[in-house]
């Protein structure tokens, strides 16, 4: 294999994230069955990188590092065809292997397993103690049982993928403003979801914006994709309202063929004043907690992006003093508290217990990812410094 192609079939395998994992139940089912069909003591799954072989599932041989020279799937990932090895002792490339040697390999068969892109990254093999061959008809259910565990292996990649857009849905780098501190994090409920939040400079004042499209998953994930980058458009070079009519406008037909809405909040604030502008398109869960006395929620009766053909929004006003929080959560949270009122209590006693936006975000953050959510969550704090 050519240098090139080597690099290419390297950098497949290691782009499905699957090296030096744990092992599995979805890959541990494939060799037992393996074993059952073929009556064979010895299956893996082994993947080979640039410098050693690694075993993701086995019966009959130990999970791990193996190195080239003692792999036999090194030589299967050459050929797109089975590697059949009917009797080790007789065969030039591997007699003098340790394990032919000491007479624990005699029969193997090797069937290549390929990555999305079609490079050959590793393979499920067979190994017996005594010589012995297989049929056509075996052969084909080998390979049957290979693609499962290509499907197995492009479900890595997926994830990989998946996670890679989620993350670019959010802000690339921390916003810093002199006399505040700004946290935000999105826990999506399965791999991607319909949430984000964003943060910019727009002229004197510095905006962010949190979405919330109905559903979850890539196509959730693809519009808030959409929403995202038509606010980041329209933003710079308009009211905040306008910025939002705007981007409805542009969404609309993606909201119409899929059948569904985003909710948004956002919002600008000028640094130096406090003073806060916002526009709550079907939100609802923003509020401002002062160092003592009730928070005051940020209300509006405008409806979601996409509820209604040409609708329009109202730019409200609100101040942010100093010492005083802006928390803004999606309505994952109504998973974990029923009640609004509830969130409202809870957000305020843990924004004045630990002050630190920071903090209340790593919070929040914690206990999303530690207990399974039936909704993403998102969240965003903004804290005016005293003066």
């Amino acid at each position: 294999m050519d240098a090139s192609r080597e690099r290419a079939r390297v950098s497949a395998l290691r782009d499905l994230n699957v090296l030096d994992t744990p092992a599995e139940e979805r890959f541990d089912q494939v060799v037992r069955l393996a074993q059952r069909l073929f009556d064979v003591p010895k299956v893996a799954v082994n993947l080979v990188d640039d410098r050693r072989q690694f075993t993701k599932a086995a019966v009959g041989f130990d999970l791990g590092d193996t190195p080239l020279d003692e792999s036999f799937c090194s030589r299967a990932v050459a050929d797109p065809n089975p590697l059949v090895v009917r009797d080790a002792r007789l065969d030039h490339r591997f007699a003098q292997h340790p394990g032919v040697e000491a007479g624990d390999i005699r029969f193997y068969v090797g069937q290549p397993l390929a990555a999305p892109g079609g490079e050959l990254v590793g393979a499920l093999c067979l190994v017996d103690d005594h010589p012995r061959d297989l049929s056509p008809t075996e052969l084909d259910l080998l390979g049957d049982l290979g693609r499962w565990v290509e499907r197995e292996l492009a479900m890595d990649a997926d994830e990989v993928q998946a996670r890679e857009v989620q993350r670019r849905l959010l802000p690339y780098r921390p916003l810093e403003v002199p006399g505040y501190e700004i946290a935000g994090c999105c826990v999506p409920a399965r791999l991607v979801g319909g949430d984000y939040y964003d943060w910019s400079l727009v002229d004197d004042s510095f905006q962010f914006v949190v979405a919330d499209v109905m559903g979850k998953g890539m196509t959730s994930a693809v519009l808030a994709a959409g929403i995202r980058s038509m606010m980041r458009v329209a933003s710079p070079f308009n009211p905040l309202a306008e910025a939002v009519r705007r981007t409805a406008v542009g969404m609309t037909e993606d909201f119409t063929e899929t059948s569904t809405f985003a909710t948004l909040f956002a919002c600008r604030i000028t640094p130096g004043t406090g003073a806060l502008e916002y526009v709550d398109a079907g939100h609802g869960l923003t509020l401002i907690v002062p160092p003592e006395g009730p928070a005051r929620r940020l209300e509006s009766t405008d409806l979601p992006l996409g509820a209604l053909p040409d609708d329009t929004w109202a730019a409200r006003a609100e101040r942010l003093e100093p010492g005083e929080t802006l928390l803004l959560v999606s309505d994952g949270v109504l998973d974990i508290y029923p009640e609004e009122d509830a969130v409202v209590a809870v957000a305020t006693d843990l924004v004045r217990t630990v002050e630190r936006p920071a903090e209340v975000i790593g919070r929040i953050e914690h206990y999303a990812r530690t207990h399974e959510l039936a909704d993403d969550l998102t969240a965003v704090a903004i804290r005016r410094l005293p003066s």
